[in-house]
């Protein structure tokens, strides 16, 4: 699970950690633990480092904002491997060069649901049934509604189940997939009463 620990002279002992505490590198770390819960790195064996999301600010502000949603989203030292293998693999995806978009907002659905705050994408949140046609997503009320459950909702943005499940049209129409990225932004600050460090960057951004 999520673990914080401290690493002495981290700055200073090259020899020790040797640059490999940065962002986006994957590393097998080896601590000891002391008592009233604190632990300490001993040493770090670098598995895979994410070098093109270190160097491109914008794929560094994208890895930024998944790790700040797995920091929110996990409680401590509660395993999770599921969430694990979803985070370093949309890390690696983004890496190899591959749309960063579709896999963030692919990434926010899966996180949300590993994490026990999925949103209701596919049954109307209200009444249970099929969303269809008119329906609209309710972050307050924690999904997609129904047309006949949406009337008179203030607030309510359109909603399409269907082109969160076709990555072909996400490929082509990033600036729906960045709406959708936002939304679900905003759900999760909304339902884990926490706030984003990196919202500002992706709520300022355009397509």
């Amino acid at each position: 699970g999520k673990i914080t620990a401290f690493a002495k002279n981290a700055k200073t002992s090259r020899k020790r950690f040797g640059g490999r505490l940065e962002p986006f590198v994957l590393f097998r770390v080896r601590f000891r633990e002391r008592p009233g819960d604190m632990k300490f790195v001993e040493d770090l064996e670098t598995i895979e480092v994410f070098r093109r999301m270190m160097e491109d600010i914008e794929l560094f502000m994208w890895g930024s904002f998944l790790s700040e949603s797995v920091e929110i989203l996990l409680p401590k030292e509660s395993p999770n491997e599921d969430m694990f293998s979803l985070f370093a693999d949309t890390l690696r995806e983004i890496d190899a060069g591959k749309s960063a978009m579709p896999l963030v907002l692919g990434f926010q659905l899966g996180a949300l649901s590993l994490s026990g705050y999925g949103p209701s994408l596919d049954a109307c949140a209200e009444c249970g049934g099929e969303t269809g046609k008119g329906a609209r997503f309710s972050i307050r009320k924690g999904g997609a509604l129904c047309a006949g459950c949406a009337e008179g909702l203030q607030n309510g943005t359109p909603y399409s189940g269907d082109f969160l499940k076709d990555r072909e049209s996400m490929e082509i129409h990033l600036g729906r997939v960045l709406r959708y990225i936002k939304l679900f932004l905003r759900f999760t600050e909304y339902h884990t009463e926490k706030k984003l460090n990196s919202s500002k960057f992706i709520e300022e951004l355009k397509i």
